[in-house]
């Protein structure tokens, strides 16, 4: 038992070396967009319901922080100040799918296969979310919802405050050439870490303890061989299923896929958890928390079917084209996650000694002005 949980420990020790730096580059990635872009006209623009202000909160949400917890704060601020229903879920959904440093941390633990099946299922999730809205929302509900967030929450909560207190000030060029616009980038840069951390680490050693721990058997009896259309709907299920009682933030559950895949869950069950971040058990007190439980009900039944079903046609795309990958072994991940002179130490090195740089820039050196 206690060799288990060492190499429990050493496979999450290993998936956090692998994942660091996709992480903060992403994330580095992420307050540069977030520094240089102005975000405090976004609710301005997002209050209609028709297929183009839904891009727009698509790509603003893309331009935006893998953060589950931040993506529904600034979701929740967008809806109070106007955004419609449809705008404000893209922009969520956009948020914790289709971000940079996601994206690169799926390449870096599960391939392009995973990487493309998210962002293609990402567009489809708003796709599909956009469908069933417009066919189903409860105006009234959600009419209710908004008073209810500008009676209970006048002011913007403080992740959306930091964020806009060193959003864009200047023009790209003079930020990316001032002292006090790459402070402004250091500070959005930490403060995204600060968002993340805690997610990331438990989903990394989480995932340790599933691929060492957890038999084999376990997960085949919970997602059935995917024969057919109906066992696959089952694994996207459980999938989404296993997403919600994970705990995780999107961030977090990427590790936590590759252990599912790892240990013999199928690609719709794992691409499946992936997506299933937004309607987590503390994601969903949140949304029951600023809308109410009616409007909570509401987002958690469109999710899960707007989740399913866009895992359910990755799988059938994917295997149609045989872009399922080949799934890696236990012992094959042991070896994939050894230490050695290659590029992935090279570009930890990088990102940690541009870390410092940030560290020095944004906290250390502001500590004068702000005496």
């Amino acid at each position: 038992m206690i060799d288990a949980l060492t190499q429990g420990l050493l496979v999450g020790l290993g998936l956090f070396y692998k994942a660091l730096w996709p992480i903060l580059l992403g994330v580095l990635l992420t307050a540069l967009i977030e520094t240089l872009i102005d975000q405090d006209r976004l609710a301005d623009i997002l209050g209609g319901r028709d297929l183009l202000t839904t891009g727009k909160a698509s790509l603003a949400g893309m331009a935006s922080s893998a953060c589950t917890f931040g993506a529904l704060s600034i979701t929740q601020t967008l809806f109070k100040k106007g955004a419609s229903s449809e705008a404000s879920f893209a922009f969520s959904f956009a948020s914790t799918n289709l971000v940079i440093e996601l994206g690169i941390l799926i390449y870096a633990l599960l391939g392009w296969q995973f990487l493309l099946a998210e962002l293609l299922g990402g567009m489809l999730l708003i796709a599909i979310m956009y469908v069933l809205v417009r066919l189903t929302l409860p105006e009234k509900i959600f009419e209710d919802a908004r008073h209810r967030l500008r009676e209970q929450f006048p002011d913007d909560p403080e992740p959306v405050r930091f964020n806009r207190g060193v959003g864009a000030q200047k023009a790209w060029q003079a930020q990316l050439t001032s002292l006090a616009g790459w402070q402004r980038i250091a500070r959005n840069y930490f403060h995204t870490l600060g968002k993340i951390y805690k997610s990331a680490l438990f989903g990394f050693f989480a995932a340790g303890f599933i691929v060492t721990l957890v038999p084999a058997s376990f997960w085949s009896t919970l997602f059935v061989e995917p024969v057919d259309s109906i066992s696959i709907a089952e694994n996207a299920i459980v999938g989404v299923l296993a997403g919600v009682a994970s705990f995780i933030g999107s961030i977090g559950n990427v590790p936590f896929a590759a252990a599912l895949w790892a240990s013999g869950v199928s690609f719709a069950g794992v691409i499946a958890c992936i997506y299933a971040d937004l309607i987590t058990v503390p994601i969903m007190a949140l949304w029951k928390k600023f809308f109410g439980l009616k409007a909570a009900i509401y987002i958690f039944v469109i999710f899960f079917i707007t989740m399913v079903v866009s895992a359910v046609l990755m799988e059938q795309l994917f295997s149609a084209l045989g872009w399922i990958p080949p799934r890696i072994s236990t012992q094959g991940l042991m070896d994939f996650l050894q230490v050695r002179f290659d590029f992935t130490l090279i570009m930890t090195i990088v990102v940690l000694v541009g870390s410092l740089l940030l560290y020095t820039l944004g906290v250390k050196h502001s500590r004068p002005s702000q005496t």
